[in-house]
């Protein structure tokens, strides 16, 4: 009886563990691109490395993950003088904003995934978690998995504040001119390849 009922578990568990893959991130194949702009229409632009994640795929959707960026891997692609490009990506990386030297990842952790109204697309829920802080945020996305590869693609918008980062915000300085107002948000685009 016993033997049964343990060869039983053991058949579901086996059952279970084979319902779900784990794909692991190319991080050379995946980017996160980075955008802010200014009250005024003025904008920056750049990028942020991957470091490391994984996926789970279940009967080929994606059903949860994580996702680490190297913050200290911060870059800008409009500026083109390279000394006020050093100041901005140095400044970028203060306590003013992302502070990676004392926080140097930032990490994304898929809670849920749900369709979408619009076709193609999925809802993706979870917790992003940025300079110490974690806070909810969801977004459509596109994701394919095909042949032991998963894609997923998506512009998340972040309202910083949430996060404490105030630094340029019209919100919480009154007194700023027009001209020096950052705003609120600031947007991620991500494409993510993920391998079996």
């Amino acid at each position: 009886m016993f033997k049964t009922v343990l060869a039983a578990f053991v058949l579901v568990v086996a059952a279970h563990a084979q319902a779900a893959d784990v794909y692991k991130i190319d991080t050379k194949a995946s980017s996160v691109a980075w955008k802010g702009t200014k009250k005024m229409g003025d904008a920056h632009n750049g990028g942020i490395s991957v470091k490391e994640g994984e996926v789970t795929v279940d009967k080929g959707q994606l059903t949860g993950g994580n996702v680490v960026v190297d913050m200290t891997t911060i870059t800008n692609a409009d500026v083109k003088d390279a000394g006020y490009n050093k100041k901005l990506v140095g400044h970028l990386s203060t306590e003013d904003f992302f502070n990676a030297g004392k926080f140097p990842t930032s990490t994304f952790k898929i809670t849920s995934v749900a369709p979408s109204k619009n076709k193609g697309e999925v809802i993706v829920k979870g917790d992003f978690t940025m300079i110490g802080g974690t806070h909810p945020i969801e977004f459509p996305a596109k994701v394919t998995v095909d042949k032991g590869v998963a894609t997923g693609e998506a512009v998340v918008k972040i309202d910083r504040t949430k996060w404490g980062l105030k630094y340029g915000s019209g919100n919480f300085f009154k007194e700023l001119a027009g001209d020096k107002i950052i705003n609120d948000e600031f947007e991620l685009t991500l494409k993510l390849v993920a391998k079996k």
